[in-house]
């Protein structure tokens, strides 16, 4: 069987994810572990965690609860702004490579933020540090979506996504793990440099070895090719000329870009409390050790990642088989998931503090069900507009406002007892509804009018009989070959399978400077 390089994009986008995304979980279970308890051992399911030994080197006394929870509120400040100029990053420049020195940067902060942990006493150095890595990776979604906007054929967009966001939901569950154990029993900064090294290397083997479309792939194997001349999405890679035709009127003023949009605002409430928040809740309500804390606050999202991968194969079937259409799809996805967390989170209230295997119950089903709703909103931007997905992404990704907000009304309302959780997660549950109630209306699956960019064009020429790909020459406005074109044209192909190779020009012939030299 040949290799089928879009399962290598797809895994390797899964692992890129499990990695960036985890950052923000290990950052949570370290300021869970090293701001002072008030008990130097702490009894769990694995036995006793020293907490003033040799794995508890270090004992921020000066810090807050509170200002933990203000510095995952400057991280997403950091993302929030970043969104956008992301999106529009990843369509004027190659979105790879922005992809790339996306998680670098911030991998490169995370080696970097034991430093002033340990060594200062004063917040401001860590929170820079958040708002920092908030803002460089805010580019990497939407520019990953934009890589995995050109690889998905018709058929298989669900799969892709849900596969590829596998790894951020699975990522808390890992990370949690990790850092746990970590903390507990080597050093409380071990996961920060354990996954600070892994995004390094990641983000060197990205840029290295993907491409931004098929068409720019050297070696593609002609049935893979074939594919994509059959289904695939037409996407051009970045440019000045595609990024200066963005429809930005149209784009605002559509209401099914705006279902996504406000889905992402819930997903990203939910998910913030998530990562961020439950671990200093079953501490606070049910008086957990770290390491313990770790495994529970880890199966929610384990059972999530198994519904999103199941889920997203479930409803490309139901798609390609007519039985649903693409728009029935992607709301059936998007309600239950969603609806089905937002009830979960609700029940929360009535749940006290003796009964904390109720709360895992409740957080389990509901967060794992939500992993249905990633083949609703998060794979609808391929749907609406392939081309300019990253701007799309980039737009619902403002959705990150929800994780601002929740974290800072967390810091308001929270206080060491099991009630003010309840107020917390009653507020979530009932935003959550509101946003399945609006998708449900408004939603749709179907490609925009406003969609086609002027620079849209056959990426892949069709394969003959006998698995050979005819060269496709680019042709200038006026139908004849632009001069840059014909210098570049005899470079462009493989003699063997006439396959376009990697250049260093943009779609107006122009040397692509940004970026490309890394």
């Amino acid at each position: 069987m040949a290799f089928q390089r879009r399962i290598y994009l797809v895994f390797l986008g899964f692992l890129g994810l499990l990695v960036s995304i985890g950052f923000r979980s290990v950052f949570s279970m370290v300021m869970v572990h090293v701001v002072k308890s008030k008990h130097a051992e702490e009894e769990g399911l694995f036995g006793k965690c020293n907490v003033n030994g040799t794995s508890r080197d270090l004992r921020v006394t000066g810090w807050s609860v509170a200002e933990t929870q203000y510095f995952q509120a400057a991280y997403f400040a950091g993302s929030f702004i970043m969104q956008l100029p992301g999106g529009y990053l990843a369509t004027r420049y190659s979105p790879r490579r922005v992809c790339g020195l996306s998680i670098l940067i911030s991998s490169v902060l995370m080696l970097l933020l034991p430093v002033p942990i340990q060594y200062t006493d004063s917040p401001v150095p860590v929170f820079i540090i958040r708002f920092l890595q908030g803002l460089v990776e805010g580019w990497s979604v939407p520019a990953m979506n934009g890589v995995i906007s050109a690889w998905a054929p018709k058929s298989e967009k669900s799969r892709m996504v849900t596969f590829v966001y596998a790894g951020a939901y699975l990522s808390p569950a890992l990370a949690m793990v990790l850092t746990g154990s970590l903390a507990c029993w080597v050093s409380w900064n071990a996961s920060l440099f354990l996954y600070g090294g892994l995004g390094v290397v990641w983000s060197v083997l990205w840029v290295c070895t993907i491409y931004d479309t098929p068409a720019l792939h050297p070696s593609l194997h002609p049935s893979e090719a074939d594919l994509f001349t059959r289904e695939g999405a037409n996407v051009g890679r970045g440019s000045q000329r595609v990024a200066n035709a963005i429809p930005w009127t149209k784009i605002l003023r559509s209401l099914p870009v705006w279902a996504i949009i406000l889905g992402s605002f819930c997903r990203n409430w939910i998910f913030s409390m998530m990562i961020t928040q439950v671990p200093q809740y079953f501490k606070d309500a049910f008086s957990k050790d770290i390491a313990t804390i770790g495994f529970t606050a880890a199966l929610p999202e384990l059972l999530m990642t198994i519904v999103t991968i199941s889920g997203g194969v479930f409803i490309d079937k139901l798609i390609k088989h007519n039985v649903l259409s693409t728009t029935h799809g992607r709301k059936l996805a998007q309600c239950m998931g969603f609806g089905v967390e937002a009830l979960c989170l609700i029940g929360l209230r009535f749940v006290n503090s003796k009964n904390d295997n109720i709360a895992l119950v409740l957080l389990s089903v509901g967060v794992g069900f939500s992993g249905l709703a990633i083949s609703g909103y998060q794979v609808n931007p391929l749907d609406l507009a392939p081309q300019y997905v990253s701007i799309l992404t980039g737009l619902s990704r403002l959705g990150t406002l929800g994780a601002i907000l929740s974290t800072s009304v967390a810091g308001k309302l929270r206080r060491q007892d099991v009630h003010s959780w309840q107020t917390i997660f009653t507020i979530a549950g009932s935003i959550h509804l509101a946003g399945v109630v609006f998708y449900a209306i408004f939603a749709s699956g179907e490609k925009q009018s406003w969609a086609e960019s002027p620079e849209n064009r056959p990426l892949l020429a069709p394969v003959d009989s006998v698995g050979n790909i005819s060269t496709y020459v680019p042709e200038g406005e006026d139908g004849a070959q632009t001069s840059t074109q014909s210098k570049l044209t005899s470079s462009l192909f493989y003699p063997k399978n006439k396959r376009p190779l990697r250049n260093d020009f943009d779609e107006d012939g122009n040397p692509s400077w940004f970026l490309n030299t890394i």
